[in-house]
């Protein structure tokens, strides 16, 4: 897994860190317990964490360099060339084989379709959000055309496209053409340790 702006151990609620983080987090978790190995790479982002974190078993959190510690998401766009490098060269000097790229957020798909053509294995892709429907919302801040641009280029490239709901779905296929045969619709999933049904 791919998670180059947001580390997924990152306090929640900071900038770069909230849903998605507990996502790939847990779901990291959860395919480690299933027997799956995962590795999920991102950037070192506080000098406090290992280079490799454990999460479960078979499910480990690496950290790289790619630019300083403390820089803004569009900065990120800037060094995912030396992220990728960074990530190959651990797999070579760890001498690792992966079946499967999984990329959440475009920064980290844009990193996985360079990966992805270098180790020439399946891409799956995590949008999480979309540009075109925050701008079409009026959301936040007007997001750039390097975005667009990026999301809709993916949505054409990628091998699978793992959606949380109908409506995620609905907006690939309206804004970025989408075929909808490459998208699955996966809601996300609830902690039954943390959350139950009250009356």
């Amino acid at each position: 897994m791919l998670s180059v702006h947001s580390c997924p151990l990152g306090k929640v609620g900071g900038e770069n860190t909230g849903g998605m983080s507990i996502y790939i987090r847990e779901l990291a978790r959860q395919l480690g317990r299933q027997g799956h190995s995962v590795d999920v790479y991102t950037r070192m982002h506080e000098p406090t964490h290992d280079q490799v974190v454990e999460l479960w078993q078979n499910a480990r959190l690496i950290h790289l360099k790619a630019g300083e510690e403390e820089i803004q998401k569009l900065a990120v766009y800037d060094h995912l060339g030396d992220f990728t490098r960074n990530v190959e060269i651990f797999r070579k000097q760890n001498r690792l084989r992966y079946d499967l790229i999984h990329s959440h957020y475009w920064l980290s798909g844009l990193a996985g379709r360079q990966i992805q053509r270098w180790w020439d294995i399946p891409h799956v892709m995590g949008f999480h959000t979309l540009g075109a429907v925050k701008n079409a919302l009026g959301v936040g801040e007007e997001e750039p055309e390097l975005r667009i641009n990026a999301e809709k280029q993916l949505a054409k490239d990628c091998h699978r496209i793992i959606a949380s709901t109908r409506k995620e779905k609905e907006d690939l296929v309206t804004h970025y053409n989408a075929v909808p045969e490459t998208i699955s619709v996966i809601p996300c999933g609830v902690n039954l340790d943390l959350f139950r049904p009250i009356r």
